[in-house]
Parts: structure tokens; C-alpha cells; sequence
């Protein structure tokens, strides 16, 4: 049931990165000049049945006016495990994810937190 529920909150989130372009989920400021957004530019239920989403992280870095300066073309692959202990796994790292902490302090968190924290109607 749990995975049905997931792949049902993937299929909305992965219709509105298609309607609107990739999802920003974490944004990091250097020097009130430049900033840097990560985004979800694709996602789908996990390969590895120990967690729930597979996703495509896409990075861009931004002027203060809005202005793209740098466009990163990698397709920077991770995992998402929603329940406990929450993790997040990049290449065969994994990082475990304080769900108490603040938005904004720690990108995986901020990963995490757009998958598996999204409001279910």
C-alpha cells in the first residue's frame, strides 16, 4: 500500500516538473550576489526496494537578477528512503536524514523533505 501511495505522489509531482520544468527543492545563497538551486528533473519509484524514490538532480547557478550564469548538464542520480530511519543515497553513500531539522539548512534534508513530506489530498 505504502508504495502505491508513493508512486501515486510521484505520478502528481512528476506531471507538475513536466508542466512547469524541474522542481527547485533547495537554494543556497553565496554572498547576496549568486545563487545556487537544486532541482528535481526526474523521478520514479526506486530500483532498490530499501527505498522509495528514484530522482535526477539538476544544479544552476543564478546572478541576483534572476540570470542563469551556469547550467551544470550532469544527471546527478539519488535515492530517497521516506520512512525510518529517513535516508538519502548518492552514488553508494548514504546520509540519514534529521526529519526535525530546519528547510533550507541541508539539502538532502530539502530532498527528502519535497518527496516524501508533499501534502496528499
Amino acid at each position: 500500500m505504502r508504495r502505491i501511495l508513493l508512486s501515486l505522489i510521484l505520478c502528481v509531482q512528476s506531471a507538475s516538473i513536466s508542466a512547469s520544468g524541474p522542481a527547485v527543492f533547495h537554494t543556497a545563497s553565496f554572498g547576496g550576489s549568486r545563487s545556487v538551486s537544486l532541482s528535481l528533473a526526474e523521478g520514479g519509484p526506486a530500483r532498490d526496494r530499501a527505498f522509495d524514490f528514484d530522482v535526477v538532480i539538476t544544479l544552476s547557478e543564478f546572478d541576483s537578477g534572476g540570470t542563469v550564469l551556469y547550467r551544470d548538464g550532469g544527471r546527478h542520480e539519488a535515492s530517497v528512503r521516506c520512512v525510518s530511519p529517513a535516508m538519502v543515497r548518492i552514488n553508494s553513500a548514504d546520509y540519514a536524514i534529521d526529519v526535525s531539522a530546519r528547510p533550507g539548512a541541508d539539502w538532502k534534508h530539502d530532498l527528502w523533505a519535497a518527496l516524501c513530506s508533499a501534502p496528499v489530498s
